[in-house]
Order: C-alpha cells, then sequence, then structure tokens
C-alpha cells in the first residue's frame, strides 16, 4: 500500500480502470487500483459505491489525472453514436450531470456538456469552476446517522460482540472522499461521539465477557 495518495475514482468492474491504468502507467504516475468489494461501509447508509475497485492518485496529480482523462475519451465524445441515451436527456437533466460529475463517468460528463453545446446552451469554464466548488461544498456536508445504528452499535457493544467494534470505528471515522482529493467526516459530531463510546464499550464488553468465560472455566 501506498501511502500518502487519494481516491480520484470509483469503478464497478476492474476492467473499465485499466485503460486510465495504462495512461498513468506511460506517464509516470503513482497510482494504486484498490478492491475494496469486502467493505461494510456502506451498510451505514454511507457510500454506496465502496463496493468497487477505487483508483487512487497523489492528490497534487488530479488536475493532470483529469486532463490525461479528458484526452482519452475525447475522441469517443466526438464520435458517439446519437442513438446514445444522453441525447435524449433535457437540458436540466443533462446539467444534473455536470453538478454531479463524481457520480458520472468522464465520458458521460463531457458528453452533456458537448450537447448543450450543440443546442445552444453551452455552459462556460468558469461556471464549470463553480459547480465543482458548489459540489465539495455539498459533498462536505455531514449528514445525521438513523438512530438504528447507534441502537445496534450499543446493543452488540453489551453482548460483547465485535460487530460493535465495527459499528462503533466507522461511525466515528468514516469520511466521504470529494472530487479535490480532500476528504471529509460523513456524519455529524454527535454521531461520531456517540461511535467512540460504542467503540470503547465494545472493547470493554469484549474483554468482560472473555474474562467472565475463562473465570467459569477454571
Amino acid at each position: 500500500m501506498i501511502k500518502g495518495l487519494s481516491t480520484y475514482r470509483k469503478f464497478i468492474y476492474e476492467d473499465d480502470a485499466l485503460e486510465l491504468v495504462k495512461i498513468l502507467e506511460e506517464n509516470h504516475i503513482t497510482f494504486e487500483l484498490a478492491d475494496n468489494s469486502s467493505r461494510l461501509d456502506s451498510n451505514f447508509g454511507a457510500d454506496l459505491n465502496s463496493g468497487q475497485f477505487e483508483l487512487k492518485i497523489h492528490k497534487e496529480d488530479f488536475k493532470a489525472v483529469e486532463d490525461l482523462e479528458e484526452k482519452l475519451v475525447k475522441n469517443d465524445v466526438e464520435h458517439v453514436e446519437e442513438d446514445y441515451f444522453l441525447f435524449e436527456y433535457s437540458d436540466e437533466e443533462l446539467i444534473e450531470i455536470i453538478l454531479k460529475k463524481d457520480e458520472w463517468s468522464k465520458f458521460d460528463y463531457l458528453l452533456a456538456q458537448k450537447i448543450l453545446k450543440e443546442r445552444g446552451k453551452e455552459v462556460n469554464p468558469v461556471l464549470l469552476n463553480v459547480f465543482d466548488k458548489q459540489r465539495i461544498r455539498e459533498l462536505s456536508q455531514e449528514e445525521e446517522l438513523p438512530k438504528m445504528w447507534i441502537y445496534f452499535g450499543y446493543f452488540f457493544a453489551v453482548i460483547g460482540g465485535f460487530l460493535g467494534l465495527i459499528i462503533g470505528y466507522t461511525i466515528m471515522s468514516y469520511k466521504r472522499n470529494l472530487s479535490n482529493g480532500s476528504t471529509a467526516y460523513l456524519y455529524k459530531e454527535e454521531d461520531r461521539k456517540q461511535g467512540k463510546n460504542i467503540f470503547i464499550c465494545s472493547i470493554i464488553g469484549i474483554v468482560f465477557w472473555i474474562t467472565l468465560r475463562f473465570l467459569n472455566r477454571y
């Protein structure tokens, strides 16, 4: 594992990332393609894409890689068949893609801009930059954790289950990856404090039940 890398993009399948990985290798850009298929974070209402392959690079390489990725798909965007589904999207739906580019492929993001331009509604670079900053602010907002996970966490902490340990750690430490390479806590500070308490209680609970079983045995 290479230290100091930030998540650049996530892919459902590993093959989806290979073309971009090849470009990174050709340009001597340090990267790591991580398989997160075994992670449980999505069970807590977090990032539903966490079970995908995650491409990580250095934060300072984000802009360069975005430019390389744009060059990679630019030819495909220019020669796309007009039966592609985005051509049926309304202007509002295309703008939604631009606003939430982190949820779409680079191809769809650029094609949405192309279609809008052809319709006489080009989005200029200054506005694109505003959209990017607005999206980062939106994703930086902390969410309130469903109370049931706090209840579950304390329940498993009391019975000495390791699941309480996992729940507590996830609540107090989970961070969302932002499109600029930064991270932000997903849950509100109050919920993170509850997660820390669950984590500590789980450790105490595990030690207590292990000690009790040991004493009963001897």
